[in-house]
């Protein structure tokens, strides 16, 4: 009877903690939802969810767009979005021009149509391509939160999630326009479910949603699923033909999320396509050289690595990579091995889709700041890391 009503104790208290978590994230979700970043990007999915909506003209879905972003975004963000200065112009004022990055943005078809739900919910256009956000900050938090509670005591768990949700990286990802917080929220899971709770039945289908989210996680999904079919380390056996599976379904999911490119004139084989239009301030009709990628590519580099946390979390991932410093490969542990593939995976995503902007990283982040309190407290065991701090 005792230890049924110490269990049920320790159950109330941690629905507290949780409640009590959520509580000090509204605040901030309320503030986000108030003064959304109205990034570019937004007026591109507000045009996927016109289409989806049935308009297919490209003028009227143009109009729509730019009308609905005027009537209801601050003026001084709209005169951001239509810069007459800038390659942003040739949007606002050519339709056709428009069209054509279009399909750059209807690749995430989870997050479009949760979008779309927002929509026909009864939210503004802008306020649609929000919400997604806001949702999987939410749900960040909470799975933060509890990974946190493995390893710390309660009250260190939740100063340090909040904290983290705190964060200035955080914070901005809950209000953009943009798939990355809820691709970051699917990546998370994933790897909760390799490193923490190991289930390659849930862990993958993650890796599927966040497929369908960015069509681009493509390529961390299958590196990971590599790296855990063919590696020892892991707790759970994954055979030759699961993974031809895995490699199968994964493979059908990019597909099933870049299908409707077709529509705007592009091929399957997206990639060749996406280069020729990933730099907006270049004529996309113009032949896209070697050079002209590289250049584009240093310049991406110089700005992530001036205005993003990405060296410092590469600091820290080194901090788990190299100590203890391994001598042979086959050395690492598995959580050194896994921050090794997120730096790899990282540098090899670069090379591919030249952007270093914390928000295509947020789950990597945070997975790097778990796996090195998991280090932390590896180096005491048999204690709490909040007993360690006190």
């Amino acid at each position: 009877m005792g230890n049924t009503q110490a269990f049920l104790n320790k159950k109330i208290s941690l629905i507290l903690l949780y409640f009590l978590f959520l509580s000090c994230l509204v605040p901030i979700s309320i503030f986000s939802f108030k003064n959304p970043a109205n990034n570019w990007d937004m007026l591109g999915y507000m045009a996927i969810i016109i289409r989806m909506d049935g308009t297919k003209d490209i003028k009227e879905v143009h109009r729509i767009v730019y009308k609905n972003a005027s009537d209801n975004i601050p003026h001084r963000d709209f005169q951001r979005l239509v810069d007459t200065s800038g390659p942003r112009a040739r949007f606002a004022n050519n339709p056709l021009h428009f069209e054509k990055v279009l399909p750059i943005y209807i690749v995430k078809p989870l997050y479009t149509w949760l979008a779309y739900l927002f929509y026909k919910a009864g939210f503004t256009l802008p306020a649609a391509t929000a919400i997604p956000s806001l949702v999987a900050y939410f749900l960040i938090g909470l799975l933060l939160l509890h990974w946190l509670n493995k390893y710390l005591k309660p009250s260190v768990a939740f100063l340090s999630a909040l904290l983290l949700m705190t964060s200035v990286f955080m914070v901005a990802s809950a209000s953009l326009s943009t798939p990355d917080t809820l691709s970051a929220f699917f990546l998370f899971s994933a790897v909760y479910f390799i490193l923490e709770k190991p289930d390659m039945r849930l862990a993958f289908l993650f890796l599927i949603l966040s497929v369908l989210t960015r069509a681009d996680n493509v390529i961390t999904s299958f590196f990971i699923i590599s790296l855990f079919s063919f590696s020892n380390k892991w707790a759970r056996k994954i055979t030759k033909g699961q993974y031809l599976l895995m490699v199968f379904i994964l493979v059908g999911a990019y597909f099933v999320a870049i299908f409707q490119v077709r529509q705007f004139g592009w091929s399957l084989f997206y990639y060749s396509q996406y280069i020729k239009h990933m730099d907006f301030n270049r004529d996309f009709d113009k032949a896209f050289t070697l050079a002209d990628y590289f250049s584009y590519m240093y310049s991406k580099a110089k700005t992530g690595l001036i205005s993003s946390h990405f060296t410092f979390f590469l600091f820290l991932a080194s901090l788990i990579i190299f100590i203890p410093f391994p001598t042979r490969f086959n050395n690492l542990s598995l959580d050194q091995m896994f921050t090794f593939l997120i730096v790899a995976t990282t540098l090899i995503r670069f090379v591919l889709l030249p952007d270093l902007s914390d928000r295509f990283s947020i789950a990597f982040y945070l997975v790097i700041l778990v796996l090195l309190i998991r280090k932390l407290v590896g180096r005491y065991p048999g204690k709490s890391l909040g007993k360690i701090i006190s």
